[in-house]
């Protein structure tokens, strides 16, 4: 079976000149594209939990499974983020089978905090997964399977999100993250980056430093992946987008 192929709201980033991207406008066309996976985006929500419920809604009607990103940490301090819960209600509320959040600060696993994320992994059903961030204490390969390792102990359910870009800020070679941490991995983000006299920067799918039709064959096709990167400006994204799309199931 092929690998499915899913798009993260942030390739519309360009799309409007003050970069609010309306999540809910979006949906008829990701489906229309063929993407099977629209991966939404908290910072991108404009009305609350009115705006989730209508993409629930919609995704519903147009048959597009929904993963929830949110730009924070699982552990502040050691402790588990004080707003967890919520972000679980939210992705609920989008009826999302997937909620992913970068790591943050872990300092092991007391049968307290295992206790207090086994409940909601229970009470909501939906999956956890850890994306790997821009840094090295907190994203690197080794942190985030020594996470794994806890969590497995603990008998606690959640995966990895592999971002095959951000380990390049942590000047890390992705290959070999990605041979290091496959066996955990449950997801994709597909961003690719460049070096310019300015620093690292995103790049264009096949134009930047990672040959990403390899980096994606060293994991199953069952493992699904998202495109999560600005396509373009204006007009011109929703034809980045569907082309990079039909280049990616080519391979």
């Amino acid at each position: 079976m092929p690998r499915e192929i899913g798009l993260n709201t942030l390739a519309y980033m360009h799309r409007n000149a003050d970069n609010k991207v309306e999540q809910k406008e979006l949906l008829k066309e990701i489906k229309e594209m063929g993407f099977p996976i629209v991966e939404v985006r908290r910072e991108y929500i404009l009305s609350g939990k009115t705006e989730m419920k209508e993409i629930a809604a919609l995704a519903s009607s147009s048959g597009l499974k929904v993963y929830y990103s949110v730009p924070a940490e699982l552990f502040e301090a050691g402790a588990l983020n004080d707003q967890l819960s919520s972000y679980f209600e939210e992705a609920s509320l989008l009826s999302a089978v997937q909620l992913k959040l970068t790591l943050g600060e872990f300092r092991g696993f007391t049968a307290q905090l295992a206790e207090e994320l086994r409940a909601l992994l229970k009470a909501y059903a939906i999956h956890l997964t850890i994306e790997n961030d821009q840094t090295s204490e907190k994203g690197s390969p080794a942190v985030l399977m020594a996470f794994i390792a806890e969590a497995r102990k603990a008998s606690l359910d959640i995966g990895l999100t592999f971002d095959t870009g951000n380990f390049v800020y942590i000047d890390t070679d992705p290959f070999d993250a990605a041979k290091e941490m496959r066996e955990a991995v449950t997801y994709i983000h597909i961003k690719n980056v460049a070096e310019t006299d300015e620093g690292i920067v995103l790049s264009g799918l096949e134009s930047g430093l990672v040959d990403m039709r390899q980096l994606l064959s060293l994991f199953p096709d069952s493992v699904p992946a998202s495109i999560e990167y600005p396509c373009g400006i204006g007009d011109e994204v929703t034809k980045i987008i569907s082309a990079d799309y039909k280049k990616i199931r080519s391979w």
